[in-house]
């Protein structure tokens, strides 16, 4: 039998969750309010005191009154209450959940279900504007998170310890969502200014964002003054993004590790100072608001999660291989050709093989150096070959380069002190 200041505290804490969502359904104007939320709540929790047979009789009671009220409603030609009635019955079976002691999961499920009730408005606004490639690759995310990575056998699966289904596939759940984030943030903010497309598309894909800077620049001319600021701008994205992916997938291995990445980091630091202070130069030429809107694909649609899931596969192998036969050098020529394709995944790679000790600091700083490298270059292929304009493209070539030297210096700065 409960003493009498547990049973107070059974009873209080019914009591404010049925207050809690009344309060929102009182807000929102419905005749459904305080008084029958904390009823409902408290009849859970007494009925369950008394015995768990009569919680759920009386459980059975509300489900009857809440079906009955609707009917009425029904036969008056007004609105079904289905979400507040829906509402009232969680209500009821967070008091017998109270009644049975669980008062973690009633009240986050009070919170939950008060916040899905007030944002009424705004996810019908979010819901509204997704589109069903977005839908699918939610689907496809909760899919390969709660189906796939259970099913994976974990450790490694060959004799040269080089393929572990798991931790390659939580590579790509990761980055999946990473990009996803990004992709929504850019679908949002895209068409308010080029500054914020080029940030977030320089996170997501900074050769496509290229791409999109040329076609812009293109389109309008007058683009010309701003489109080397916000190239620069998508270059800098790109850099900061590969060193949070290599401090992400290697910072869980302890304190070796952390300093390992401290080390690979620097580098990465310094190329970004670097361009922080062209960006900062050219602060002074005035940004022209975009003619079209940025060409999006979901990150999350089957297409790309197979398309980086097989190329950072590919790279896991090969990589693995390349250093029992070659050392560092052959990683580092793996991880240099991977970039071509995708920067994000070679930088992925990295972290991992620190922080499956594999990889020692110096080869690491090399690595992703290179990569970013790879990267900044290719880029600007990519801008002249849309846009053919020399003028512009000799302009960031040499900030490139200037960029390239800053990293290099730093590099050979960490290999000279042998960090």
């Amino acid at each position: 039998m409960d003493i009498p200041i547990v049973l107070a505290e059974k009873i209080a804490a019914s009591a404010a969750i049925g207050l809690l969502i009344g309060l929102e359904r009182e807000w929102a104007h419905k005749d459904t309010g305080v008084r029958s939320f904390a009823i409902a709540a408290l009849l859970g929790t007494l009925s369950w005191l008394v015995s768990p047979t009569l919680a759920f009789v009386q459980m059975s009671v509300v489900l009857l009154v809440i079906v009955l009220v609707n009917v009425f409603n029904l036969f008056k030609d007004e609105p079904l209450e289905i979400t507040t009635s829906l509402a009232l019955a969680a209500t009821n079976v967070m008091g017998i959940l109270i009644g049975g002691g669980s008062f973690f999961l009633a009240f986050t499920c009070a919170i939950v279900i008060a916040a899905l009730l007030s944002w009424k408005s705004e996810l019908i606004s979010f819901t509204s504007k997704l589109t069903i490639p977005e839908i699918r690759g939610t689907l496809l995310m909760i899919f390969i998170i709660a189906v796939v990575y259970p099913l994976l056998p974990e450790g490694y699966i060959d004799p040269w310890k080089i393929i572990d289904p798991r931790s390659i596939w939580l590579t790509v759940i990761i980055v999946s969502a990473l990009s996803f984030v990004n992709y929504i943030l850019l679908r949002q903010l895209g068409m308010k200014g080029m500054r914020y497309s080029a940030i977030l598309g320089g996170l997501v894909n900074s050769a496509a964002t290229s791409a999109l800077l040329g076609e812009e620049l293109k389109v309008s001319p007058e683009f010309a003054a701003a489109a080397p600021s916000n190239f620069l701008l998508a270059d800098l994205a790109m850099i900061l993004r590969n060193g949070v992916l290599v401090a992400i997938f290697s910072l869980a291995a302890g304190l070796q590790a952390t300093i390992a990445v401290t080390i690979v980091l620097g580098p990465m630091l310094f190329m970004s100072i670097i361009l922080s202070v062209f960006i900062f130069i050219r602060a002074s030429h005035k940004t022209q608001q975009p003619s079209q809107k940025p060409p999006l694909t979901s990150p999350l649609a089957l297409r790309s999660v197979l398309s980086f899931s097989l190329l950072f596969f590919s790279l896991t192998v090969v990589s693995g291989l390349a250093q029992r036969l070659f050392g560092a050098i052959g990683f580092l020529a793996v991880v240099v050709l991977g970039a071509l394709a995708s920067a994000a995944s070679s930088s992925v790679l990295v972290g991992t093989q620190v922080r499956l000790h594999m990889l020692t600091a110096n080869p690491a700083a090399i690595a992703i150096f290179f990569a970013s490298v790879v990267g900044l270059i290719e880029n600007v292929a990519i801008f002249y070959s849309v846009t053919r304009n020399r003028s512009i493209c000799l302009q960031l070539a040499l900030y490139s380069l200037l960029i390239v030297l800053a990293g290099g210096i730093a590099v050979g700065l960490v290999a000279f002190l042998g960090w």
